[in-house]
């Protein structure tokens, strides 16, 4: 066969039995598409299907956490986020933006992950004032150091 649409190389089974080893490494970099009458199969790189289920999961949950902050109502897509005030809750969609644009430039699903976990870890040490007091606590060093001498 050896048709492409999108870019995905369209093959037949019988060209998928013929040249296996070469129709399986050209999957590991793109896309290949066996046709067998009107079903359709793809082989793709197990890492780029990671990568585009990742894209998906975080723009679904950055759209709803912006249409939520649109209609002003309390977030299901991150609940934590009651605990932050206007002005954190501003920062953190600010951030949340910047970060799934870099994420989808790059690829890199990494930095989207940690930006949600410190965040909700903010507002988790926000929701508990005694932590939050203990966290800024100032202390005095000497307990815990020897002193030279």
């Amino acid at each position: 066969m050896g048709s492409t649409f999108l870019s995905d190389a369209v093959i037949s089974p019988t060209e998928l039995r013929t040249r296996q080893k070469h129709w399986l490494d050209r999957a590991t970099e793109n896309v290949v598409t066996i046709v067998s009458g009107h079903k359709q199969l793809a082989l793709l790189n197990r890492e780029h299907i990671s990568k585009l289920y990742a894209q998906k999961h975080y723009s679904e949950l950055v759209i709803r956490y912006c249409q939520e902050l649109d209609k002003k109502i309390k977030s299901n897509a991150f609940p934590w986020t009651e605990q932050l005030n206007d002005e954190e809750k501003l920062e953190f969609h600010k951030e949340l933006l910047a970060a799934i644009m870099d994420a989808i430039s790059t690829n890199d699903w990494l930095p989207m992950e940690h930006l949600i976990e410190d965040w909700k870890a903010t507002a988790q040490a926000i929701s508990n004032s005694a932590l939050t007091k203990s966290l800024l606590a100032k202390e005095d060093p000497s307990r815990y150091v020897r002193a030279k001498g």
